[in-house]
């Protein structure tokens, strides 16, 4: 099961969905990076149609990928299941009890005051979190594009008028650049060829300098006693999962060599962090 919340590519979009325009009116912009508005807005779709470049961010409500509404409706989009869902009980169940450490993690690459983008939504405290580790000095975006996903990371961020939540196509967002972008336990949740949309386009939205932190699952070692668990957990319920344990995450950059890689892993390999810093 997954923390959040998915992205997508256009061409496996429901052709019957059809765009509905956005409930919220007159987003005045503060920055350059973020519109003060009273829509809420949250971060996991990243729609990208094949063959397109990511252009100028929508004025409609972006559609729900087809993968996301079949596959995973029950864990992110079903009224029913999200409130249950979305509980830090649940995140610390689903990581083994090592959410704490990979927040640590993640928030070890990200400094007070710097912009960040979190693209998808993350239940549990990953997000209110994230927002008080920037402090009121630093911004955060987070983007998303299942609405209901939206309206509860918005709630949660209601305590830090500096973080937003945008309900968007994460891969038309076109805001930035960012000092630091983190991708917490997304790439898992989309097919393989998205998994190489979102990575370049993450990559794109990084200034000279800045990072793309990736926090995710990996390929556990032979020995490990969760790997056929979670094996079968993949199977069953994250049938895109096994990308990462197929392939490096730095495999599915096409630009690659203009950054510097790093990774490291954690309880046995079941957990990864790649961070890519784009060279100045």
């Amino acid at each position: 099961m997954q923390v959040m919340a998915s992205i997508g590519q256009q061409s496996i979009v429901s052709a019957e969905q059809k765009r509905r325009k956005r409930n919220c009116q007159g987003t005045t912009a503060m920055d350059d990076f973020t519109q003060s508005n009273s829509c809420a807005t949250t971060a996991d779709g990243i729609g990208y149609e094949a063959g397109s470049q990511p252009g100028p961010l929508a004025t409609d409500e972006p559609e729900i990928p087809a993968y996301l509404q079949d596959t995973y409706y029950w864990a992110y989009i079903s009224p029913r299941n999200v409130p249950l869902l979305d509980r830090e009980i649940v995140v610390r169940t689903i990581l083994w009890q090592q959410h704490n450490k990979l927040q640590r993690l993640a928030f070890s690459e990200i400094e007070p005051g710097q912009r960040v983008m979190q693209p998808a939504s993350v239940y549990g405290s990953f997000g209110p979190n994230l927002a008080k580790h920037v402090g009121p000095d630093g911004h955060v975006d987070i983007i998303d594009v299942a609405r209901i996903q939206v309206n509860s990371s918005a709630r949660k961020l209601e305590p830090y008028p500096w973080a937003h939540a945008h309900h968007a196509n994460c891969l038309h967002w076109n805001k930035g650049p960012y000092d630091v972008i983190v991708c917490y336990f997304l790439l898992h949740e989309v097919p393989d060829e998205v998994k190489h949309q979102v990575v370049d386009h993450l990559l794109s939205k990084v200034e000279k300098g800045g990072k793309v932190v990736f926090v995710d699952y990996a390929k556990p070692k032979w020995w490990h006693p969760l790997k056929l668990i979670t094996s079968i957990v993949f199977d069953t319920l994250e049938p895109f999962a096994k990308g990462l344990w197929r392939n490096e995450i730095r495999d599915f950059a096409a630009d690659g060599e203009r950054f510097n890689w790093r990774r490291e892993t954690i309880f046995g390999d079941l957990f990864q962090k790649v961070v890519a810093t784009r060279e100045s």
